[in-house]
């Protein structure tokens, strides 16, 4: 069973407030409780000791569905090509089943719906899971890979991801790691951002940050930090692109 279809099951382990409560209710209604006052156990008020690799899961995934929905619609409408885009990303890159899409699918037209701004979900991802940095940037780069599916790249959609990352606490710096995925072999500069170090690093940081990123980057650590077994294709290809990165610095320093 995945994340999703866990939610249905009633093995919810995502007790969660605010805004992420509030869509999550209006989407599943009664086949869910959602305490909508009390603080998840994972946020900033009572720091990360009580959250479980379950409810990170959860979070992680609701905050991807409900954000693609909002850059879906950041020029005001979302197409029907938008949505079998989001639909086809979801069975391809995730390996969702049609059960879980249709779950995913009601979250989806939720958070199209709803007057809460992306930002307001951006905040509370923040909150929830600001102490993970690096699943923060995982959010931007599917966010980005979402975008895409449809071919296009829009002004609209790439203001409104700027913006989610504005206000889940990344840097431009972040944004441009996160960016820099798509753009291995174009130019040096982007296999440094993919590492995370700049191109004044020494031979040793250049080692230690891929050796980081690779020990990152594997199934179980994932799984353990936000990220379920259906990112593993995204992760796959997160890999792909830190190998190019490392073996493109390689090259230019002849190590």
């Amino acid at each position: 069973m995945g994340i999703l279809g866990a939610i249905i099951g009633g093995s919810l382990g995502l007790l969660v407030g605010g805004p992420f409560g509030a869509l999550l209710g209006g989407a599943l209604g009664a086949n869910v409780k959602v305490n909508a006052h009390k603080a998840h156990p994972g946020s900033r008020d009572s720091g990360p000791s009580g959250y479980s690799p379950l409810q990170d899961q959860q979070t992680f995934m609701l905050a991807m569905i409900s954000l693609a929905a909002k850059v879906a619609k950041a020029d005001g409408k979302v197409t029907a090509d938008e949505v079998k885009a989001f639909d086809d990303f979801l069975r391809t890159n995730l390996h969702m089943d049609a059960t879980e899409r249709q779950i995913a699918a009601r979250i989806f037209n939720e958070a199209r719906d709803s007057h809460i701004p992306a930002e307001e979900f951006a905040s509370q991802m923040r909150r929830l899971m600001g102490h993970r940095r690096d699943r923060l940037r995982d959010m931007i780069s599917l966010l980005m890979m979402i975008a895409m599916a449809d071919g296009h790249f829009h002004s609209a959609e790439e203001k409104m991801i700027r913006s989610i990352a504005s206000h889940m606490g990344l840097t431009t710096a972040d944004y441009e790691a996160a960016a820099a995925m798509f753009d291995t072999g174009t130019n040096l500069q982007a296999s440094y951002s993919v590492l995370g170090i700049s191109e004044s690093a020494t031979d040793g940081e250049v080692k230690k940050a891929y050796r980081n990123l690779a020990r990152e980057y594997h199934p179980d650590v994932l799984a353990s930090k936000g990220m379920g077994e259906e990112f593993t294709a995204f992760a796959e290809d997160k890999m792909k692109s830190i190998n190019n990165a490392y073996s493109d610095i390689k090259k230019d320093r002849g190590l």
